[in-house]
């Protein structure tokens, strides 16, 4: 459960913010084609020659709107009658400028190319450790196994104090991640607060590896099961890797599961050489198509595949976006696969990263990619997403149909559609609450404190005393949450008074907001499965690092179950690649 709210997290960080409504190239032409229709056939010709040429790009007007900027922002900077930061202007006036295209063009300046290097490669310099930040504080939630932190004897839940003797104390994540980056082999000091006692240490920074594949082992039944959460540069290796390791321990290995939910993506060729693992080389993975010619690609598999029997489930979600979509929405294309799980994101563009001076970059969409049946799953109005961001309802009619390689419609403009749709699990508000106010993660560190080891990760479970100790200890903590019930009071407050009816109904409202305040324990025993999950994830966590909280989601994800009971029956398995309804749960 916890991995399920990370993987939102990052979903609402990475992709949720305002989208910029644009029609496309194709579209455009098509309205200009209807119109001219009734044309001869010289002036057809003459249009046509306008179109060809309309995507050469007009110097003149670009070098006179960069003449005009220049001498704005230099007006501007020498005479306006307050202090001007220039570096903040121009920032200001970049950004704002790329927000006007579409989500993913973004400047990335010198200081943060770091940052976006460790997107694509999961490399970089430090103690390999997760740092969150609690008010004015900030707490070390995930060592790193067998990295510096780790190795040097640092626990989720130490509260940072100092880094080379300065105080961290409101303090940005950001600063405190840059103070514990470096170059490995430098040392670093770091002064931490663990239960009321100050630890110091100085150790050695280290070379870090955040893996595309944190978990991989053996479901039911002799399914496999493997997560990739990023597609990093090596994450092709990493799931070649996981799949030989599971045929080693299993030589009876009967199916796999392929777990994309959450995943935002990364690099195109390694999304290619994922989906050359299961497929034929020579086979077409993806077309990229642009407005420069050099952008028109047709991306195939390069090498022999390492298993084109073993029946095979991906999992995806409405984090599940760009590389993650072009895997799974190639492999339904090619009928190699059964989709689970929800409406993937509806990322189908392509970035390309270009060099500006001074070290800063530019991340710029240069096209947009289509699978094998033609289809581009890019959301059709970014603008329209719900408030999750997932890709809103589309209207059929607003989408075109294609086929797989068995027949079987596939559509285009919103995403992968699941050939199994399953209803997503939805956090009721106090869940929310309690992770925001790190409530969940510090009763699992009072408890890792109190327990030396615990069962393995799998099998790990919490006791009924030991989660009525979790409510009595968390009925003492100050936290807040709204629901549809304390909604509705509100409102029938207001609408008394607007009405004058309070005076009448003062009484009631009141005795009812004090029924509904005394919720706490009703609502920590009403959604106690859900607790209880996330609690027993984030304390095995302790004991078995990020691949322990994985292990004990197992045996609780609704989604994984119908994997594997889709991978165990060959006949529904048969079945759903050449039906031509997709089912769903």
């Amino acid at each position: 459960m916890r991995a399920i709210i990370l993987r939102k997290a990052r979903f609402y960080l990475t992709f949720v913010f305002p989208y910029f409504a644009t029609q496309s190239f194709t579209y455009n032409i098509a309205q200009a084609m209807k119109k001219i229709t009734k044309l001869s056939l010289a002036s057809l010709a003459g249009v046509l020659l306008l179109f060809s040429v309309a995507f050469k790009p007009d110097y003149f007007e670009i070098s006179k709107q960069l003449d005009i900027f220049t001498n704005v922002f230099k007006e501007v900077s020498l005479y306006y009658v307050d202090e001007t930061q220039p570096g903040e202007l121009m920032t200001e006036a970049m950004e704002s400028m790329l927000e006007s295209l579409d989500p993913y063009t973004t400047y990335i300046p010198e200081e943060r190319v770091e940052d976006f290097k460790i997107q694509t490669t999961g490399n970089y310099g430090g103690i390999g450790a997760s740092i969150r930040k609690r008010g004015d504080e900030i707490v070390l939630t995930t060592p790193y196994e067998g990295f510096a932190a780790d190795k040097a004897g640092f626990k989720a839940g130490d509260r940072i104090l100092e880094i080379d003797g300065k105080p961290v104390t409101g303090k940005s994540t950001d600063d405190v991640s840059t103070a514990l980056k470096g170059a490995a082999g430098t040392e670093v000091t770091l002064k931490v607060e663990r239960a009321g006692k100050e630890i110091i240490k100085t150790f050695e920074r280290e070379d870090v590896h955040v893996k595309s594949v944190p978990y991989y082992g053996m479901l039911d039944n002799n399914i496999g099961y493997i997560v990739l959460t990023s597609f990093t540069d090596k994450a092709s290796k990493e799931v070649k890797a996981a799949l030989k390791e599971l045929k080693k321990e299993n030589e009876e290995l009967q199916g796999l599961v392929l777990d994309l939910r959450g995943n935002p993506g990364g690099l195109l060729n390694e999304a290619v050489n994922i989906t050359n693992i299961f497929i034929e080389k020579g086979k077409e993975v993806v077309d990229t198509k642009g407005k420069m010619e050099e952008w028109e690609k047709t991306y195939k598999t390069l090498n022999s595949p390492d298993d084109l029997e073993i029946p095979l489930a991906v999992l995806i979600n409405r984090g599940s976006a760009s590389a993650s979509e072009i895997v799974s929405g190639t492999l339904q294309d090619y009928d190699r696969a059964v989709i689970i799980g929800q409406r993937s994101f509806g990322k189908g563009l392509v970035q390309q990263t270009r060099q500006l001076s001074y070290g800063a970059q530019l991340k710029v969409t240069i096209a947009k990619y289509y699978t094998p049946s033609g289809r581009c799953i890019q959301a059709i109005n970014y603008a329209e997403r719900d408030e999750d961001g997932s890709v809103i309802k589309i209207p059929d009619s607003l989408r075109t149909k294609f086929t797989t390689a068995n027949g079987r419609p596939v559509f285009d403009g919103g995403g992968i559609d699941p050939d199994i749709e399953m209803e997503p699990e939805d956090l009721s508000p106090i869940i929310i609450s309690l992770y925001k106010e790190m409530l969940l993660f510090d009763w699992a560190t009072e408890y890792a404190r109190a327990h030396q080891t615990i069962a393995p990760a799998k099998e790990f479970e919490l006791t009924d005393a030991e989660y009525t100790s979790f409510v009595k200890w968390v009925e003492d903590k100050e936290f807040h949450y709204n629901t549809e019930t304390e909604k509705a009071l509100d409102e029938l407050e207001l609408a008394a008074k607007d009405e004058s009816y309070f005076e009448d109904l003062e009484t009631e409202i009141a005795s009812l907001k004090k029924r509904y305040e005394s919720r706490h324990s009703n609502d920590l025993m009403a959604n106690k499965a859900q607790i209880k999950r996330l609690l027993e994830e984030e304390i095995a966590s302790r004991y078995y690092y990020d691949s322990g909280r994985i292990a004990n989601a197992l045996h609780s994800d609704k989604e994984i179950d119908k994997a594997i009971e889709v991978l165990k029956n060959k006949a529904a398995y048969d079945g759903i690649l050449t039906a031509s309804v997709a089912k769903k749960e």
